[in-house]
């Protein structure tokens, strides 16, 4: 039975004057853009418009929770016509955000039976013990997985094993940042290694399917290498190089007493056994069915999916069917009785609010494309026309971007495209080229939580705020930028 003692309450936040201007900030931006309808945006698409805005800057400032935040679109959208409630109400239960629930109850089984201690202390093993290299080769592991399974189940699998690493750095302002540069190489390194592979991420597919019906050019996984995987090999360093060089400086070693700390817990670990070895089996059981869910060419090696069997089965159904496993499953240590692999006591403490976060981007992201708002910024950005190829290159992936990390990706790459071919018509380019830059910069987005499924995971930690994603976001933001525009220079 669970307590019933209230856990002890946190002082309310402050209404200083910051907060009481950027609480203002919003809805005095929505009401400015919804009367001014820049563009000719129709009524609907100002309102979207005007929301996003509104969203953006609470969100930014977090002058109120995030997930109240992002329940405006259940609020606002019926008012201004946009949509109805149901409408805007049923993003928050797409799968999507199952998938990040199985998730988050997957990591916190790690959590309760320590096997993500083991992880951790065999990742520090492989790549030294110094902060700098700690993130390289936990980015370096979470980018190599996530060219195969997609990056939210790589973010999933990975931030738990890097909350465990960062805890080794003790306390203090130091420890503390290099916690933040480690979930973040998370969240960055998962998805820039989805942009390397055809199936890495969904934007690639999406560029793939029009590719094969717009122009006619079929793009396998070999085809594909030519142009993710040198824009993945080069944001990779990059990125570490902006975490470790820039924003979180501090070098820290564990030293001759943290390498004795780490042999004693490897010592006390054992060997894995009880509950610890079965919420292992059952975290394989589901990354393997997230790699084989879809069968996969490589070449002339043909790999097995499920769907071949089940068509219907996703990430999300296996998400969920692993987290009720947990809950069927018994385990037992030699300290405490058999009980079962997750109980509610430890499933309670996920972050639930990051699940309505998500939700109320996914909503956002729904009416940018139902209002016309997409297409409309699409059309701006056909205005590129009769500037030098780089410029144009260079403005199909800010605005590529900036709708990346207000809509989702998937959205972005599949409005981009038509947009892209007929940019490229009018420039006498090849349509592939800036199909690629539009289908590569939307699996960009790095400088909020909604703006990619990894960013939503790792914040979710609990370990970061918004400011410290967004300032190092922002400046990875540009050097994807640059790399991608600067690849498919290269390469084309």
């Amino acid at each position: 039975m669970l307590p019933t003692t209230p856990a002890p309450k946190q002082p309310a936040p402050a209404f200083d004057r910051g907060r009481v201007i950027a609480l203002a900030a919003g809805p005095l931006a929505f009401a400015l853009l919804f009367a001014l309808k820049p563009g000719g945006l129709s009524h609907a698409g100002s309102g979207v418009l005007a929301v996003a805005a509104w969203m953006s800057i609470w969100w930014i400032t977090e002058c109120l929770p995030l997930a109240i935040t992002a329940l405006l679109p259940i609020a606002l959208f019926p008012l201004l016509g946009v949509a109805s409630t149901k409408e805007a109400a049923s993003h928050f239960a797409n799968e999507v955000v199952f998938l990040y629930l199985g998730g988050f109850l997957l990591a916190a089984a790690l959590e309760h039976w320590h096997a993500h201690h083991r992880i951790a202390l065999a990742v520090i093993g492989a790549v030294g013990t110094s902060s700098r290299q700690l993130v390289l080769g936990v980015m370096a592991a979470t980018a190599f997985l996530s060219m195969w399974i997609s990056n939210t189940a790589t973010a999933a699998m990975m931030y738990p094993i890097a909350i465990a690493i960062g805890s080794l750095f003790g306390t203090g302002k130091a420890a503390h940042s290099q916690k933040v540069a480690l979930l973040l190489g998370v969240a960055f390194a998962a998805s820039i290694g989805g942009m390397a592979t055809l199936i890495g991420t969904p934007p690639n597919l999406i560029l793939a399917g029009a590719a094969r019906e717009l122009i006619g050019v079929n793009l396998d996984f070999f085809s594909f290498l030519k142009y993710g995987l040198p824009a993945a090999l080069i944001l990779l360093p990059v990125c570490w190089a902006l975490l470790v060089f820039v924003f979180h400086r501090e070098k820290l070693e564990l030293g001759d007493e943290g390498l004795e700390a780490l042999r004693a817990r490897r010592e006390s670990l054992g060997q894995l056994h009880g509950g610890e070895l079965a919420v292992m089996l059952v975290f394989g059981i589901v990354a393997l069915g997230w790699f084989f869910r879809e069968p996969k060419d490589l070449g002339s090696l043909h790999l097995f999916g499920l769907t071949s069997v089940v068509p219907s089965v996703t990430d999300a159904g296996i998400a969920v069917t692993g987290a009720i496993l947990l809950f069927l499953l018994p385990g037992r240590s030699t300290a405490a009785p058999t009980r079962p692999l997750l109980t509610w006591r430890e499933a309670r403490e996920i972050p639930w609010d990051v699940l309505l976060l998500f939700g109320g981007g996914l909503s956002l992201a729904a009416s940018m494309e139902s209002s016309g708002l997409a297409a409309r910024i699409g059309v701006w950005m056909a205005g590129l026309q009769g500037m030098p190829l780089p410029v144009v290159l260079l403005g199909v992936a800010v605005g590529t971007v900036i709708i990346s990390e207000l809509a989702s990706n998937s959205a972005t790459a599949a409005m981009g495209m038509p947009i892209a071919v007929s940019l490229a018509s009018a420039l006498g380019q090849p349509p592939l080229l800036i199909m690629m830059v539009v289908g590569l910069s939307a699996s960009v987005g790095f400088a909020l939580p909604m703006a990619t499924p990894p960013n939503a995971i790792v914040f979710g930690s609990g370990e970061l705020t918004v400011k410290e994603m967004a300032r190092a976001g922002l400046a990875l933001d540009v050097a994807a930028i640059l790399v991608v525009v600067g690849v498919m220079l290269v390469v084309f």
